[in-house]
């Protein structure tokens, strides 16, 4: 499904004479946004074998029930700040694959939420470089219909929640006081929950006054999940979430 996604403060610029936010106390970012994701890789429910799931964008605009996405920021005498974003997505059975004799379709609801605090190590009229950590939380929940393998028809719901720790490094450079460019990677997992997760992105944004941006990137998330169960409590997700990523941002 869909995840988190980061859409970062652009650093204050000369090019902006009446721009005074640099020596503000605080500053504030919303960001609301979505991200035409692909949804690759495989997972296994209980006794069931490996299931692929390959869910592309038409899939997901097609049986995507519901879906919101949204980050906000703050930022304090621009060094240090605290970053949360929220990405869920239901979608009914889009992905569907040939496993022990007949087909398997799944359906997916992903929820992704990221709390972060960062620090600004570098700043400058033109770029900023921000250092973060934190905790990426999962929450998935599968949907399966089977008809026709070994097992027999049936239909089962199962599902995980874990946190992952999260470290990383994200920065950006103003062109102009009209067009940025911005990047972001972190890892995370190491073990503590799945056992590695990582996460990069790239774009570029458009700002149309001091106030309001927007912005295109390219992400792609990843996870490795095991819960190390066995029998019917077994779930394993091990997937890449990848797209483009179109929002809005206002700062104040």
């Amino acid at each position: 499904m869909v995840q988190a996604a980061d859409l970062p403060p652009s650093p204050i610029v000369e090019t902006y004479p009446a721009n005074d936010r640099i020596n503000r106390t605080w500053e504030f970012l919303i960001a609301p946004y979505f991200v035409a994701a692909n949804i690759t890789g495989t997972t296994q429910v209980g006794r069931l074998p490996s299931t692929d799931i390959d869910v592309g964008t038409d899939d997901i605009l097609e049986n995507l029930r519901f879906g919101a996405m949204v980050r906000a920021e703050a930022l304090y005498q621009q060094k240090f700040g605290a970053m949360l974003d929220v990405a869920y997505m239901g979608l009914g059975a889009s992905a569907d694959s040939r496993v022990g004799g007949g087909r398997i379709s799944v359906g997916v609801d992903q929820l992704i939420v990221e709390g972060m605090l960062f620090y600004r190590v570098h700043n400058s009229p033109q770029t900023s470089v921000d250092l973060y950590a934190g905790g990426r939380y999962w929450d998935i929940n599968l949907d399966l219909n089977a008809n026709g393998t070994f097992a027999g028809s049936f239909d089962i719901s199962r599902g995980d929640d874990w946190i992952d720790p999260v470290i990383g490094i994200r920065a950006i450079h103003q062109f102009n006081d009209k067009w940025s460019a911005n990047a972001r990677g972190d890892i995370g997992g190491f073990g503590v929950a799945s056992d590695f997760s990582w996460n990069v992105q790239a774009g570029v944004g458009y700002h149309f006054n001091q106030t309001w941006s927007a912005h295109l990137q390219y992400k792609a998330l990843s996870v490795d999940y095991d819960n190390d169960k066995s029998g019917t409590n077994r779930f394993a997700y091990d997937t890449i979430t990848h797209g483009p990523l179109l929002g809005v941002a206002a700062r104040f």
